[in-house]
């Protein structure tokens, strides 16, 4: 951890990840004195300590509005995180403070915090994974905002941004979510009785890899052959264009099925060409992949 990197952030802005404290840990937080910087990581709009509760809130007990944190960039599974954070929130603890009547003996820590963890551990975390159709506006503006602001490598035209922010407010819009937190987004643009485009798609990058992003094409493919669309297309970054982040994205759309059809060099600007991808929805694909 660099010094250079860390930085202040208000204990109320700081969601939890941990249901209870050890009143024995606490203690001997209390005898150490000085608390080192504190690991927090941000995914989508969502700001969450990854470790450090008792360190917190021994500071947050000491009269403390604020806390030194750095950023997070561990490899961790960050699916099950959410679930931890989501579990909180259901609970009502949304911050620090909200632990003070959380504090439990030795004992009951472990069996009520640390074997609940070890159970999630076990279990199959894609369970609390659900793919939900919305359709009230401001709800598809607030979860596209949050998910591609998150994700500066894919997009970093703030006109395009805002573009998209409005635009998907009177599209069909699918969203992702761990357990009740969205973690990404499709919305499809409708051209005529035959085909449709995805307008816009994004996923949290914390969470790329893990098969969100296919079980979210699949319920929408699935919507789009209900309706009697034949095919569905996409623009992309072509790969005559050396961005890595991009080329991942080809390839998942390769993955789901679509295929490369035109370059348009100059659609966008010079400086990004936009290639065209399109899917047959008549072929269909194995359940199993989403």
């Amino acid at each position: 951890m660099d010094s250079k990197h860390t930085r202040r952030e208000n204990f109320k802005d700081i969601l939890l990840s941990q249901l209870y404290l050890s009143e024995d840990r606490l203690q001997g937080i209390d005898e150490r004195g000085d608390v080192e910087p504190l690991p927090v990581k941000k995914v989508a709009d969502k700001l969450f300590f990854t470790d450090g509760h008792h360190r917190a809130f021994a500071l947050w007990e000491r009269g403390e509005e604020e806390v030194e944190v750095y950023e997070d960039t561990d490899d961790m599974d960050w699916l099950q995180y959410l679930i931890c954070v989501d579990w909180c929130l259901e609970e009502g603890l949304e911050s620090i403070a909200d632990l003070e009547d959380r504090i439990v003996s030795e004992e009951e820590f472990k069996r009520s915090w640390l074997d609940r963890c070890e159970e999630m551990h076990r279990e199959n975390a894609f369970k609390h994974v659900r793919v939900k159709e919305e359709r009230e506006p401001n709800t598809k503006s607030e979860i596209c905002e949050s998910v591609i602001r998150s994700l500066p490598e894919w997009f970093g035209i703030e006109k395009a941004i805002v573009d998209f922010i409005e635009g998907v407010k009177d599209k069909l819009f699918l969203a992702v979510y761990v357990k009740s937190i969205p973690v990404g987004f499709i919305s499809i643009k409708e051209h005529n009785e035959f085909t449709s485009e995805i307008y816009v798609l994004g996923i949290v990058k914390e969470l790329h890899g893990r098969g969100i992003g296919k079980r979210l094409f699949g319920a929408v493919e699935k919507r789009l052959r209900q309706q009697g669309k034949k095919f569905v297309s996409v623009k992309t970054l072509s790969g005559s264009h050396p961005d890595e982040n991009y080329k991942r994205t080809r390839e998942f759309y390769r993955a789901v099925g679509f295929y490369p059809l035109e370059e348009f060099p100059t659609l966008w600007d010079e400086d990004n060409p936009c290639l065209i991808m399109v899917k047959n929805l008549e072929n269909i694909l194995s359940e199993e992949l989403y």
